[in-house]
This record gives C-alpha cells, sequence and structure tokens, in this order.
C-alpha cells in the first residue's frame, strides 16, 4: 500500500497547526518552496486535496481536517521529546502554545511565566469558548485559559480566579450612577450581544430563561473587544466578565442582581501534556500545579 512520507506528513502538520505555509517553514527551518513541493507531492500523490488556499493564510479541507486528527500526535511527540532532551538547560529555551478565551486573566499568567523563563518562546491566540477547546483537543495548543472549561477524564483543569458577569455601561448612560441592575431594567434598553460561542453570553441567556425574560440586542457582535469599544462608544450596553479585561475608560461595569454567581476561570490541558516540561512548568508557576484534580 502506498504511504506518505514522514516528511510530507510532518510538513503537512505544521501547515495544518500554524494555518500558513511560511510559518510552517519558520518552524521546521527549512524554506517556504520546500514546504509547498512537500505538500503537493503529498495531495497529488494521493489525488486528494488537504488546503484551501485563502487570502490570510492556509484552511483545511474535510479531508484535512480528518488527516490532521489522526496525524497531530506526531508533531506532539516530536515536539514533546526536543522539550525532555532541552530540560537539561533549565527550561532556558523551549516553545508553549496557548489558546485563550480572554486577555486579562491570560496575559496576567503569561507575564508571570515569562519572568521565570524568558527564553520559552510563547505563542497565544484568542477565541471564544468552542474555538479555543477545540484548539486543545485537536493538539493546536498546549494550555488553554477559559471561562469554565469543559470536564472529563481525559482533561485536566484547575481553577485560577473566580469572576462574576457585570454589565458594560456607557459613562454617559443614566445607569452608570447606579451600584447594581437587575435583568427587568435592561428591557427597552440598546443591547450588546455576543455572536457565536461565547461563555458570556451563555451564562446570560440561562439568566434569562430562567426569570422568563426575553430581550432583543440592538447588535450581535462576534469578539469581546468589539462588545467593549461599541461600549465605550456609547452605542449601547454590553455584557462580560469582570477579569476578562482590564481596560478602562468609557464604560462603568455595574453589577447584575439577578446572577449574583461567580464563574472559574480554568487553566486546562489535556492530561497527557501535563508532563511535558512547559506546560509542567506553567501550571507551577501558576501556583495551581497539583493542587487541583477536576475531571
Amino acid at each position: 500500500m502506498k504511504r506518505p512520507t514522514s516528511s510530507q506528513i510532518r510538513a503537512f502538520n505544521e501547515v495544518a497547526a500554524t494555518g500558513s505555509f511560511s510559518a510552517a517553514a519558520r518552524a521546521l527551518g527549512l524554506s517556504q518552496p520546500a514546504i509547498t513541493s512537500q505538500i503537493k507531492a503529498l495531495e497529488e500523490g494521493f489525488s486528494v486535496r488537504l488546503f484551501e488556499r485563502t487570502a490570510s493564510g492556509s484552511e483545511l479541507t474535510t479531508l484535512g481536517h480528518r488527516l490532521f486528527q489522526r496525524t497531530a500526535a506526531q508533531r506532539e511527540v516530536e515536539r514533546d521529546a526536543a522539550e525532555i532532551l532541552l530540560t537539561a538547560r533549565a527550561l532556558e529555551v523551549g516553545e508553549l502554545s496557548i489558546a485563550a478565551g480572554a486577555p486579562g486573566p491570560a496575559m496576567e499568567q503569561v507575564a508571570r511565566f515569562r519572568q521565570r523563563y524568558p527564553g520559552i518562546k510563547i505563542d497565544i491566540s484568542f477565541g471564544n469558548w468552542q474555538e479555543v477547546v477545540t484548539a486543545i483537543r485537536e493538539r493546536r495548543a498546549d494550555l488553554g485559559i477559559l471561562t469554565a472549561a469543559p470536564s472529563g477524564s481525559e482533561m485536566f483543569r484547575t481553577p485560577l480566579l473566580y469572576q462574576s458577569l457585570v454589565a458594560l455601561v456607557p459613562q454617559a448612560h443614566p445607569f452608570a450612577k447606579r451600584a447594581s441592575l437587575r435583568l427587568t431594567d435592561l428591557s427597552g434598553q440598546a443591547l450588546l450581544f455576543r455572536s457565536g460561542r461565547s461563555q458570556t453570553q451563555r451564562e446570560l441567556n440561562a439568566a434569562l430563561k430562567a426569570r422568563g425574560l426575553s430581550l432583543t440586542p440592538l447588535f450581535w457582535l462576534e469578539s469581546r473587544e468589539a462588545v467593549f469599544e461599541a461600549a465605550a462608544q456609547g452605542v449601547g450596553i454590553g455584557f462580560m466578565f469582570n477579569a476578562a479585561s482590564l481596560r478602562e475608560g468609557g464604560i462603568v461595569r455595574v453589577p447584575i442582581l439577578d446572577i449574583p454567581e461567580t464563574f472559574p476561570e480554568h487553566l486546562f490541558c489535556l492530561r497527557t501534556k501535563m508532563d511535558t516540561p512547559t506546560v509542567s512548568a506553567f501550571l507551577e508557576t501558576a501556583g495551581r500545579a497539583g493542587t487541583s484534580t477536576e475531571a
């Protein structure tokens, strides 16, 4: 049976993980034409298409996703082997990839880690809840930082902090002077909701449903940054976990009395990744390694 070469799979995995032929070339220490040649040989050799070339990079086709799910472990084995061999240098060098939902908690942990291990190269990306979870499960990121991360036998998670869901009220809005709000107060207001798989929106929707309320937003916005900016510009009232961003200016964070619960911000990873040197060091630096073993 015809088989792809290890070089072809290595090139494929790197492009799949980074989303870019040029980034894959840099990561593997090869030229971009060399990476392109490996992918072309793989696709033509099996008469398949693994990537769709776009203006912003390369996206996996459905078949490409299936292949990456089965071959990503090879990339992880190679990276883990390199990290183990480099451990003797006291983590002076190495790589760590992080996927996070919110910049506030993530950057706090990254800053703390870099103080101890400045030589570790950190690749960090941000996305909604589902995008972060998928990055961890598909091994495109080593660690995740996320509100209410998933549990399961294959996943390790531990809480970093607990936060509240608050309303982002424009400074010029009358509600900005209030100590708190109720969900019923929001009826008839210009509201900014999150689209996609946002944990913030999930919790807000659950609270509204529990009270039999239905609110119609002015806008559905894709990102947390868009919600913050719209609220700061006086467009409407948005919603955010209070530790998600430390930005100030243009808004007042007002507690919502109908949502008194606090929500954990988890640091999480696949259990198979816990003992790799950089992941283990990050867990230790966060001060949580071994203190929680949530399933």
